[in-house]
Order: C-alpha cells, then sequence, then structure tokens
C-alpha cells in the first residue's frame, strides 16, 4: 500500500512538473527561428522598428506681406526737377541757329539780326516753359504771349515775333522753321532788328524758340 502511495505521488510530481515548464515556455520570449517562426515566436506581437527618415532642414518662413498695411505716402514727383535749368550764357548751338538765321537775311539782302541777351533770357525762359508744362503753344498756361513777356521784362519794342519747334534733333530746326510760311516770314521780315534765341532739352526733344523785336 506505501509503494502504491508512493508511486501515485512520484507520478504526480512528474507531471505537475511537465505542466509547470510547458507553460512557463509559452510565455518566454525567444529567438525567432527560420524554420518554424510560429512555434518560437512569443505570443505578443512585436512591432518593427522602422529606419527614421533624415529630417529635412525647415526653411525660414518669410514674413506675409500684410495687405492691410497703409502705404507710406509718395511724394509726387515734379517735372520741372527732370527738365535741367538754361545756362545764362547763349550755347553754340544757340548761336548756330542765329548763324543760321542771319545767313538766310543776307542772302535775300537783309541785314543780319543783332543778338540781344535779354530776348535770350526769354527765350530760354519759355523753352524751360514749354518743357516742364509739357505744352507747345505761343500762348503760355504761366507766362501768357510773348508781348507779355517782354512787357514784363521791361524791353522796349516797335514790333515782335517769336518762333518755337519741338524737335528730336537741334540740326531740323532750321529747316522746319523755313519749310512753314509763317516762321519763315519772321526770320525774313525786314523790320525785325534784334534776335534771341533759347535752347532747353527734355528727354530727347529739343524745345525751341526764336524772339524777334524791333527796337
Amino acid at each position: 500500500m506505501k509503494r502504491s502511495c508512493l508511486l501515485v505521488a512520484v507520478i504526480l510530481f512528474l507531471v505537475s512538473s511537465v505542466g509547470q515548464a510547458s507553460s512557463w515556455g509559452w510565455w518566454a520570449p525567444s529567438i525567432p527561428s527560420t524554420q518554424n517562426p510560429g512555434w518560437n515566436s512569443p505570443i505578443w506581437p512585436i512591432t518593427p522598428t522602422l529606419p527614421t527618415q533624415p529630417t529635412q532642414p525647415q526653411q525660414p518662413t518669410q514674413p506675409k506681406p500684410n495687405p492691410g498695411a497703409p502705404l507710406q505716402p509718395v511724394q509726387p514727383s515734379n517735372p520741372g526737377n527732370k527738365v535741367p535749368l538754361p545756362n545764362a550764357s547763349l550755347s553754340a548751338d544757340e548761336q548756330s541757329l542765329i548763324n543760321q538765321v542771319n545767313q538766310e537775311r543776307l542772302k535775300n539782302g537783309l541785314k543780319a539780326l543783332q543778338v540781344d541777351y535779354a530776348l535770350v533770357a526769354l527765350a530760354k525762359e519759355k523753352s524751360y516753359d514749354m518743357a516742364v508744362n509739357n505744352y507747345f503753344d505761343h500762348v503760355s498756361p504761366t507766362l501768357g504771349t510773348v508781348y507779355t513777356m517782354l512787357d514784363k521784362a521791361g524791353i522796349s519794342y516797335s514790333r515782335a515775333g517769336e518762333n518755337i519747334a519741338r524737335t528730336g534733333s537741334i540740326s531740323r530746326a532750321h529747316p522746319l522753321f523755313m519749310n512753314s510760311p509763317g516762321h519763315r516770314a519772321n526770320i525774313l521780315h525786314s523790320g525785325y532788328t534784334h534776335i534771341g534765341v533759347g535752347i532747353v532739352k527734355q528727354g530727347t526733344s529739343y524745345h525751341i524758340t526764336q524772339i524777334f523785336i524791333k527796337k
């Protein structure tokens, strides 16, 4: 009887040991096997660690303009600033135009006109006025007519006339005058004795004024 009880106890002990080993092995993590990966792998899922992508350096964000921000006021441009003031002295081009006028007069049996520097100053003023105020006319919106200018300057005269031209080349000015009946009449008028010429450049254009008087 004792032997039977002892044998039963040994059998129970062996069965209990085998059960504990089986239960522990199931939960214990093991190295994966290529032959039977399902048997030896642990029951909990293993999430593979993906290689991290290299992070791109972030570009500095440019500040967006604020459309509601008020604009700073801009000082309007003065057209007069774009036109240089004429030199008070008679330029070579102005003298050349006077010479061409006198050549025409001499060819037609007329006396040459004398240069009057007061007329030169007025002619320069009129050409500058046309360039700055962007007009082309014998009547200036600021200076009036040639007679108004002469009277204001205190110049005595018994007859007066004015030629004006706007051209891209000074060399074309005299032919333009001579091909116009009214301008030609002033150049060849026998009653005139004095002349003044003024040239002002604006961009690629030349504003030209000739003033004739009889003293």
